[in-house]
């Protein structure tokens, strides 16, 4: 009985072995340039404030361009 106990323990073994290196080859080695997954919420958050940056642009120069109209039409 010892035999079959100590076979299904290194049987349990190579199937987290085998899970480990599919895990780590999948999220670490992918074929879509990126080292570390992780890193792509870093890059969304820089890309976000990007966004923001350019959306408060435009509003300003709505602004602007409204207070320019509102001036020419009253003669300044």
């Amino acid at each position: 009985m010892i035999k079959k106990h100590n076979a299904f323990g290194i049987l349990e073994l190579l199937i987290v072995i085998i899970i480990a290196i599919v895990v780590y080859f999948s999220f670490f080695h992918s074929n879509y340039g990126r080292k570390n997954p992780f890193d792509d919420n870093a890059g969304i958050k820089t890309q976000q404030q990007a966004v923001d940056s350019k959306i408060q642009e435009i509003e300003d120069y709505k602004k602007l361009r409204q207070d320019i109209e509102k001036n020419l039409q009253k003669g300044y």
